[in-house]
């Protein structure tokens, strides 16, 4: 049976040419070709990409629920001089992460040298997060301690809603004299 040499596909009999890949069939594998094909379609994303410097084999650390949340990871990540990057997570990933509703997500990918520091500044920044999370009533009372500090603002005079009963009248009257030009 002929076999895709790129992506691993098995054909039946007759076919000449991978439908997906657009190259010829092969009717064996090579090991190196056998490697390729079973590699995961985000180890072929990674093959792919120009990795940020410093950064020989990327490992995902870490897959945040939304991109808010990724950027502030990566920020204190690169405090702590560990080079990283982001890429949309897969489904599956997301899906196990957060629920089966779930449809976005960006996956944390640092080097495999960095792996377990990275992910040990990661917990600790989200125990910080937790020890520190307000509860509702407290948000409330801090918007009213903000609103209270800061004096209110003037209202300004703006001069185009001064000229809106002028245009209003000029245009009734041109409604009016175009209604008696056209009787």
């Amino acid at each position: 049976m002929p076999w895709c040499p790129k992506c691993g596909a098995e054909y039946r009999d007759g076919f000449t040419r991978c439908a997906s890949c657009d190259v010829p069939l092969v009717d064996r594998l090579t090991d190196e070709q056998s490697k390729e094909a079973n590699k995961s379609e985000t180890e072929r994303e990674c093959d792919k990409m120009v990795l940020p410097e410093g950064m020989s084999s990327p490992i995902a650390v870490y897959t945040a629920k939304n991109r808010l949340e990724a950027e502030s990871i990566e920020e204190m990540l690169r405090d702590n001089d560990i080079p990283v990057f982001d890429r949309p997570a897969a489904f599956r990933q997301i899906q196990s992460y957060s629920g089966a509703d779930a449809r976005f997500g960006v996956e944390l990918v640092v080097d495999a040298s960095q792996t377990s520091r990275a992910r040990q500044l990661i917990e600790q920044m989200q125990a910080e997060l937790a020890e520190n999370e307000l509860s509702e009533d407290d948000l409330a009372r801090l918007a009213e301690e903000q609103a209270e500090q800061e004096p209110p603002a003037e209202m300004q005079d703006n001069a185009s809603f001064r000229l809106l009963p002028v245009i209003a009248g000029v245009l009734v009257l041109a409604l009016v004299v175009l209604y008696f030009v056209t009787r």
